[in-house]
């Protein structure tokens, strides 16, 4: 690909800086490889919730739910995910209402128990489930909403919570991209029956895998320690009787987390204020300058401090742009300056074989199963499908003020393209190889 020239006649990327231009993760504190060494010696595997898993349970709660009486690890946040279905009864006959372009572990596990699944399109602010769409779907079968916090934006809590509540439908938040993160100032994982977060390797708070499921309510908790503890825990935290039958073999899983995946989330947990005030103050002046390059268009954030740590940023390009250029020709001009720029790696997951073919996914009374046509699913699922077409996926900028240098080489970047674009100067040939890359964001969907 011919290199476009800057004004200066160079012919040199724009972007200097090397990559990656997100380290992650941090590398770990002394402290925390003692930690871990410490607990080498004395427990293999906590079978209750003492030690550091007792230690990452009540520190989690205290600064992401405090609202919430109870916070249960688990070795995953699929896992809480399942808990959190199973605690709410999900089964056979019963529907589950999710966002449909998502991380598929928000509703898969809603699979694995019987439940139907139906989808509903996104808001395009804040890229979670659209409320509009939402009251169109629910029915009398609908057992659980999940609502998914994408990318740190959080849902209109105000308009789910009165669709739920009045007719009577559990809420889950799914907080695995939002820790920290806020609707109108009240935390995220506060609104619905049950919430879960996910600590994988590349989120805010991680514990390499790991996950959380908090709760205000007593029943649900004790089913969410059945669902993945026993012995011990279920013995010791399980309060109603008829549950408490169950504490020798809880329901049948064995999901706890590990110790040392314990240590390595309280020593995270512990940096995340830091962490989440560097993303906030480096990305807010990344999306604040957007708009002055022409390339991209920014994102609505109403209160940096509400996106917490800021877990990903992807926006759209402008209008005009999209009209002229495809996602493609458009990420290899970029990589061509050096910014590190993909295309994000989620599909719908209307499209993903676990789904399609066997979930209804239009509204209630018509429950064809067959696989949606691309004009059905772009007509069905139109804010959706504009995002899964045209976002970009850029590096969630974390070390502030060290990293408003390349930065401002990015916005120079994404400056030169937009005029390049503008004057007709759009490659047409393949990418170069050594520009080659994997989506970026491929790894940090995890659950």
């Amino acid at each position: 690909m011919t290199t476009l020239p800057l004004a200066s006649g160079r012919d040199v990327p724009e972007v200097k800086t090397p990559h990656p231009h997100e380290p992650w993760p941090p590398k770990a504190t002394d402290r925390e490889l003692g930690r871990l060494a410490e607990q080498r010696n004395l427990d293999l595997a906590i079978r209750g919730n003492d030690g550091p898993i007792v230690e990452l349970e009540q520190l989690f709660r205290q600064r992401f739910t405090p609202s919430m009486r109870h916070s249960i690890a688990f070795n995953s946040g699929t896992s809480a995910l399942l808990a959190a279905y199973m605690a709410l009864q999900v089964g056979e006959g019963d529907e589950v209402i999710a966002p449909v372009l998502t991380y598929h572990a928000a509703v898969s596990p809603a699979t694995a128990l019987g439940a139907v699944v139906r989808f509903a399109d996104i808001d395009l602010q804040t890229r979670g489930m659209d409320p509009d769409h939402l009251e169109e779907l629910i029915g009398p079968r609908t057992k659980a909403i999940v609502i998914v916090h994408h990318w740190g934006h959080a849902a209109d809590m105000t308009r789910i919570m009165n669709i739920a509540d009045r007719h009577g439908v559990a809420v889950i938040e799914d907080c695995s991209h939002a820790h920290g993160s806020a609707f109108e100032g009240t935390p995220v994982g506060s609104f619905g029956k049950v919430a879960v977060f996910s600590l994988q390797a590349n989120k805010a708070v991680f514990a390499g895998e790991g996950g959380v499921l908090a709760t205000d309510d007593q029943e649900v908790a004790d089913r969410a320690i059945l669902a993945g503890h026993y012995r011990d825990r279920a013995l010791r935290d399980v309060a109603a009787a008829d549950l408490h039958a169950y504490w020798e073999s809880g329901f049948g899983f064995k999901l706890r987390m590990s110790p040392f995946n314990a240590i390595v989330g309280i020593e995270s947990l512990r940096a995340f204020d830091e962490l989440a005030g560097g993303r906030q103050a480096a990305l807010s002046y990344m999306n604040d300058r957007l708009a002055e390059t022409g390339l991209l268009d920014p994102l609505d954030v109403p209160n940096a401090e509400w996106m917490g740590a800021w877990y990903g940023f992807k926006p759209l390009p402008s209008h005009s742009v999209r009209t002229r250029v495809e996602r493609s020709t458009l990420v290899r001009m970029l990589q061509d300056e050096g910014v590190e720029v993909d295309a994000p790696s989620g599909r719908m997951l209307v499209r993903l074989p676990l789904f399609a073919g066997r979930t209804p996914w239009r509204r209630p009374g018509d429950n064809s199963t067959r696989r949606p046509t691309e004009d059905e699913i772009a007509s069905t699922f139109p804010v959706a499908h504009l995002v899964e077409s045209n976002a970009l996926s850029l590096p969630t900028f974390y070390r502030w003020p060290h990293d408003r240098f390349v930065i401002d080489e990015y916005l120079r970047a994404f400056s030169k393209v937009a005029l390049a674009i503008e004057s007709g100067r759009i490659p047409n040939d393949e990418p170069r190889a050594d520009r080659a890359s994997l989506p970026r964001d491929g790894q940090s969907h995890g659950r």
